[in-house]
């Protein structure tokens, strides 16, 4: 039987469709881009790219930065790494950061904002 909960992938790919919908300006964060490759890891990680920042970076015009980390309706599981990124944005003034479970509940949550 296959899985009826949306994946990850799914579920951002939703989001994107709503944002560019609602003409924001966006972009995801590409900390998934898996590799075998240690050369291509060297290169990542000496180029900044680090574990744990959150899926999505959204600006809310009038509001500041929202940083989204995408997880499944059911099932996705936040890491150490991500909770630390999102605690120390949340620090910042003008900057929001929360995980997010499913479309729904980001667009739910951009709406207030906007």
């Amino acid at each position: 039987m296959k899985d009826s909960i949306p994946t990850e992938y799914e579920e951002q790919k939703a989001l994107v469709e709503y944002l560019e919908f609602k003409g924001l300006k966006f972009s995801s964060i590409p900390n998934s881009t898996w590799t075998s490759s240690w050369g291509q890891k060297t290169k990542n990680k000496q180029s900044g790219l680090r574990p744990g920042m959150p899926d999505m970076i959204i600006i809310l015009p009038q509001r500041g930065l929202l940083f989204i980390e995408m997880k499944r309706v059911k099932g996705g599981v936040v890491s150490e790494v991500q909770r630390e990124w999102i605690q120390e944005l949340t620090k910042l003034d003008g900057v929001e950061a929360v995980v997010c479970r499913g479309a729904d509940e980001a667009i739910q949550l951009i709406e207030t904002f906007t």
